[in-house]
């Protein structure tokens, strides 16, 4: 549900810049069509082609929290919207265990929460919810 509404108002308010398009509607293969026919015509044309292609695979993990507030707040992305992802970013800790010792607590304070179990049906179709409000559709 926070999902939905967030892409709601990036898309309403134009927030989203038109090459993006992860997280749109019926865009998620636009950029390799693109791809495609800019080789199609340069090989036609008898031109070399070059690509650089960038694996961003750890990209969640190093998002600084303060940052990203700083842009949903440039976005106009604020009140209770703002205060939930505030909180769910907030106060997020961490400890290593090595054999049968426990580190000290830490903050995290980079990394967004990749939680593949969040709104996740199981085998008998229930609906894991974390959070009263979360939406398993």
């Amino acid at each position: 549900m926070i999902v939905s509404r967030l892409k709601w108002f990036l898309e309403y308010y134009k927030l989203l810049d038109m090459s993006q398009s992860c997280f749109k509607k019926r865009r998620t293969t636009d950029h390799i069509l693109r791809l495609h026919d800019t080789v199609q015509k340069f090989l036609a044309n008898r031109h070399h082609v070059r690509a650089i292609f960038i694996d961003l695979e750890k990209a969640y993990d190093v998002v600084s929290h303060q940052v990203l507030l700083f842009k949903l707040v440039q976005m106009g992305i604020n009140g209770r919207m703002f205060n939930f992802i505030n909180s769910f970013l907030s106060s997020r800790t961490f400890q290593m265990r090595l054999a049968s010792s426990l580190s000290t607590t830490k903050t995290l304070e980079n990394g967004i929460p990749q939680d593949q179990n969040v709104g996740k049906r199981n085998s008998t179709g229930h609906c894991f919810k974390p959070y009263p409000f979360y939406d398993c559709s």
